[in-house]
């Protein structure tokens, strides 16, 4: 039995739903994580971002001190298990980007013993795994690694973990058998794979979506182009034909979609043209919306609202959201941009719903938040999003 374990990165939207979930098993974790914001919140029973059903558990955690934090490496409490959750952003050639992770693998093979074991539980290019653990045993130390990803809906991790399999690629058969039976303890269903099998899976999930999402927002253009309403032939597509069923158009971003399927992209040397066609289609669709409200509207002379700041409905997360590329380019076309949000909190230029009906002539739906289904305003209001 493993009866505490170590998270690095624990304050985040990955590393804290994961602490939560273990600490739900009676499983300490230590959390290491430098935002310190983050960590004084989680002290106080707060959560630093929307997780659903995670406030009972925390408050619950932290009264049977089950949860333990450091800031820094030189502070941290190593365990048998631990587990990383430090994503790879990518660069400005849209190529992974590994100096984060590399610098923390450094500090860490100065402090790790023999026989314990370090979990990747963010997405990775495929190689990373192996490499670090290369990486991390040249000086003839005995570190275990596997690969482990996450695989939820971002703030509903919790109520998702047991829906679906886990999936680990440990870099040799002890490994995945000490990692099969730590996850045993939170019952879950385990697919084994080797590291490069599994980074890929992660990577093949999230660009099958971003594509998925290209394609209604292409199909949504061509419709608007041709003057024709994308809504009723959405309709038509779908309604009890189980085939037709395309997602919804609409703005595709977020912290994993896009820098996965670049991620791909970088892995199969350019050999990759639909997640690129996937990229210009998703990224452009703010332009896009922009340009026709340009086409019936002096743009210049407007005052524009963006209802919905997050990457997501019913979220607070606004990492990497398009909302803020949409503010960007309406800055340059209108007279004035007004932003609202119902969640999120960490963004001094937002208003109040109300204050933003007001105040703006023209309203843009840009993340389909349920109280946006209310509003009741004459007001000209454009909506990409086809099943709200």
């Amino acid at each position: 039995m493993f009866k505490e374990i170590t998270i690095i990165g624990g304050a985040g939207h990955v590393g804290l739903a994961y602490t939560l979930i273990c600490a739900s098993k009676n499983i300490k974790v230590h959390i290491n994580d430098t935002n310190i914001k983050s960590i004084n919140l989680i002290k106080k029973g707060i959560l630093p971002h929307k997780e659903k059903n995670g406030s009972k558990i925390l408050k619950k955690a932290l009264k049977n001190r089950l949860i333990s934090f450091s800031h820094s490496i030189e502070e941290i409490k190593l365990n048998k298990i631990n587990i990383v959750c430090l994503g790879t952003p990518i660069d400005e050639f849209l190529n992974p980007q590994h100096k984060k992770l590399i610098e923390l693998f450094n500090k860490l093979k100065k402090i790790l013993k023999n026989n314990q074991h370090i979990i990747l539980r963010s997405t990775v290019s495929p190689g990373t795994t192996r490499f670090l653990h290369t990486m991390l045993n040249n000086d003839k130390k005995n570190i275990k690694v596997t690969f482990y990803p996450e695989r939820f809906i971002q703030g509903y991790a919790i109520e998702e973990f047991n829906d679906f399999p886990q999936i680990i690629g440990a870099v040799d058969k002890k490994a995945e058998i000490e990692t099969k039976k730590f996850l045993k303890q939170l019952k879950s269903e385990i697919i084994c794979l080797n590291p490069e099998e599994a980074e890929l899976t992660k990577l093949f999930l999230n660009s099958y979506r971003y594509v998925q999402f290209s394609i209604a927002n292409q199909f949504f253009k061509i419709a608007k182009n041709a003057k024709l309403d994308y809504q009723k032939i959405n309709y038509a597509m779908s309604h009890n034909y189980k085939r037709g069923n395309i997602p919804s158009p609409g703005f595709t971003a977020g912290p994993c979609l896009f820098k996965d399927t670049m991620q791909l992209y970088s892995f199969s040397k350019n050999d990759f043209s639909l997640g690129i066609e996937a990229m210009t289609t998703n990224e452009g669709i703010a332009d896009f919306i922009v340009d026709k409200i340009k086409e019936e509207n002096k743009l210049s002379k407007k005052v524009v609202g963006i209802l919905g700041m997050a990457f997501k409905p019913e979220s607070d997360d606004t990492r990497n959201s398009l909302s803020y590329k949409l503010k960007k380019i309406l800055q340059l076309n209108a007279r004035k941009v007004l932003t609202t949000d119902p969640y999120v909190k960490n963004d001094e230029d937002i208003k109040s719903l109300e204050y933003v009906q007001k105040n703006s002539d023209i309203l843009i739906i840009a993340t389909p938040h349920k109280i946006y289904k209310k509003i009741k305003i004459k007001k000209l209001i454009y909506n990409i999003w086809n099943d709200f």
